[in-house]
Formats: C-alpha cells, structure tokens, sequence
C-alpha cells in the first residue's frame, strides 16, 4: 500500500501508524503545550510510562468490505535526571483485504504487514524544552525515515508559549505492481510554527501554522493510469480553543483547520470532543469531525459509458485518463482525490486506576458522500465508510 494518502487530512486505515511514523509537525504543538488552562511551563516528567495501544480498522462500501486493518504499539517514556527524557515507540500493523485500482473497484486480495520505530530525546529548560526526533516504517513495497526537531520557548509570565518544529522524510516506494518498475524517491520537507496563550483561568487558544514540501514520487503504483506530479507544497493553519467549566470539570476541546496544497485541493476540518468528567476517576468524551474537500485538478470522475471502457474497466474514462498518462500529462481516478464530505462521529472512556494505571476504550465510525462536500461534490462515486476501536493501556512507575 501506497503511504502518501495524497490528501492529508481524511481518516484511513493507516492514520493511527502514520501518525507515529511521520513528522507530525502540523500536531506538535498541540501535544506539546495544548493542556491545562492553569499552566504552560514544560517540564521533565516525574515518572517513568509504558503504554499498550491496540487499534481494529474496517472500511467498507455497499455491498462489499475492502481493507481490515489490526495494529499493536508499544509506547514508552523515561526521566533521566530531572531534566531528560527519553520517548520511543514500536508499532505492527497487518493489513488484508482488497484495494481499488481506480474509484472503488477492487484488485485482487492482499496481504501486508508493517512495523514502525520512533525515538526521541528531549532536554527540558526553565522556559522551554528542545527535542530530536527520528522514525523508521518499513513494509514490503515501502521505506521511509524521518528526523526531526522541535522547540519550545515560553514567557516570563508562563502564559504564552512559542514553538518551532523541523522535519525531514526520506521514502523510498519499493516496486509491486506493472506500473512502477524501478524503486523510486520522495523527500518532504516540514515546518511548523505555533502559538499558544492562556486567555483565563478556563480557557487556552492556539494557532499552528504548517508548510511542507515534497519532491519525487508521489502516483500510486496500484492505480490504473495514475500520473501525478512529482511534487507537492501545501500549507494548513490549525486553531484550536480548549474551555473548562469549572464547576463541574467538564472540558470543551475545538480545533478548525484549513488546508490547501499545489494539487489544487482546498480541506477544511472542524472537530469537537467534550470531555464529561464522572465519578470514580471515570471520563466519558463524545466527539465529532466534519471534513470537507475539493478535487484535486487532475482527478476525473466515473463516467457511465466511455466509449474506450471494456468489462474490465466498466465506469472508467479511459478515453481521457489513457492518452494523458501516456502523453506524460496528469490524471487519477483515485477516489481520495476526489470532492466530498465526511463526518467522523464516536466515544472514548477513560477510567484511571488509583496513580499508576490508566485504560481507555474508543470507538469511531465514519462516512463518506460526494454530496457532502461544501460547493460541487464529485459524482459517481458509491458512499464509503470505516469503523475503528482503539483500546490502550498505561503504567506510570
């Protein structure tokens, strides 16, 4: 399976392994300083944590399921010192199922499995922290490393944080398949730069700003007739408002991001999660994600009668995706780039266990229509949808 998805921000079956996989910079500053209300100073952690992760993912469309995804990670961090910290993860994923070479219709069964490696050092300061970062994936037809950097400063006052983050990936797509006959190359780029201010004793805003950009191989080996362009620059902003109701201890947690990239797509994703805090140490968060987006400029949508179609390609356009592809032009049939809207809807309990243990249990269900999408959606395509069940487990010692 191809890993660049080619639209950054729609949900898949790998999303939970990328994310430990690639630099994440777009998201750094949201785990690094996005919490409390109280408080935005870094600090090394007290305590040593081991954490179990395991994730359960099928998408499907009428009539058929496609892609079942199982996956385990091992997460772990350690103080050194008072002022390091050492973080790593280990992740395997299997993948079965069947791909579609073009829109929704399917190759034959696969099978594929992948494991992923991070690790990071981070020095922690009376104002900040500073960490160096790196990740490796591996699978049959893919290889990618990833180095990073990221830093923190934070005021006097302690109230306004300022972060900076660097990434380098280098891929290699491994040949698998009639139209990729030679191992190719991707290098991506990253930057991030965020904000963070504490705006009341129950409320914290940030905005994040990210540009990435690539060069190489960016088509996907597995689809008919797929060219792409052999680089790809975009640019998102993330704003996110966390509020606590401070007589109750319930959390509001809002994030709204805008994407745009050289392939013409323009996203937008609005997520709610309200943390209901319970007791016994229970929490219960509801959560909600709307998703919308454009087509990318050289995505063609089915046609019911291509005068170039045979049985085998049945709802193609041939006639126009064929002679671009041979002509060293631009085309795709790949529905991911598409236009469309999604909502993304679930639950997650949490339950903390006296100081040491905690476990948590989440649930997501996902759809996907052409009609959905703000303006003109693609048409043609049948509806798709995905669920996933998360369950982790952590031990602070």
């Amino acid at each position: 399976m191809n890993k660049d998805s080619t639209q950054a921000l729609t949900p898949n079956g790998k999303l939970f392994m990328q994310a430990l996989c690639n630099s994440g910079l777009a998201a750094l500053a949201t785990t690094a300083v996005l919490g409390s209300p109280q408080a935005l100073a870094e600090a090394a952690p007290e305590k040593a944590t081991l954490s179990l992760k395991t994730l359960s993912y099928q998408d499907f469309q009428p009539g058929a399921d496609r892609i079942d995804i199982d996956a385990e990670s091992l997460l772990f961090e350690v103080p050194i010192a008072g002022q390091w910290a050492i973080t790593g993860t280990a992740v395997h994923d299997a993948i079965s199922g069947a791909s579609p070479r073009y829109h929704s219709s399917s190759l034959a069964q696969i099978k594929d499995t992948r494991k992923a490696y991070t690790g990071a050092l981070t020095r922690y300061f009376q104002q900040g922290s500073l960490t160096a970062g790196t990740a490796y994936s591996k699978e049959k037809d893919y290889l990618s490393r990833n180095y990073s950097v990221q830093g923190s400063w934070a005021t006097p006052s302690q109230n306004t944080t300022f972060i900076l983050g660097l990434g380098y990936t280098a891929d290699q797509i491994l040949p698998n398949s009639q139209f990729l006959e030679q191992k190719a190359d991707k290098r991506v780029f990253d930057v991030a730069f965020g904000v963070t201010q504490v705006l009341s004793q129950t409320d914290i805003a940030q905005v994040t700003l990210h540009h990435t950009r690539g060069r190489g191989y960016y088509a996907d080996q597995y689809k008919l007739y797929d060219a792409r362009p052999d680089s790809r620059d975009s640019n998102s902003v993330l704003l996110r408002w966390n509020h606590h109701f401070a007589n109750n201890g319930d959390t509001l947690q809002s994030s709204y991001r805008y994407y745009t990239d050289s392939n013409d797509i323009r996203a937008h994703t609005l997520e709610l999660d309200y943390v209901i805090t319970l007791p016994n140490e229970w929490s219960v968060t509801p959560l909600a994600r709307l998703y919308s987006q454009s087509a990318a400029d050289f995505y063609f949508d089915p046609v019911a009668h291509d005068p170039w179609a045979d049985a085998d390609t049945f709802g193609a356009p041939i006639s126009v995706v064929y002679p671009l592809y041979t002509g060293g032009g631009y085309a795709s049939m790949d529905q991911r780039l598409s236009a469309f809207g999604a909502i993304t809807y679930g639950m997650k309990l949490s339950k903390h266990f006296g100081e040491a243990w905690t476990a948590d249990l989440k649930y997501e269900r996902y759809e996907q229509r052409g009609g959905w999408a703000l303006g003109t959606g693609s048409k043609g395509l049948p509806d798709f949808g995905a669920r996933s069940i998360q369950f982790g487990v952590s031990y602070a010692f």
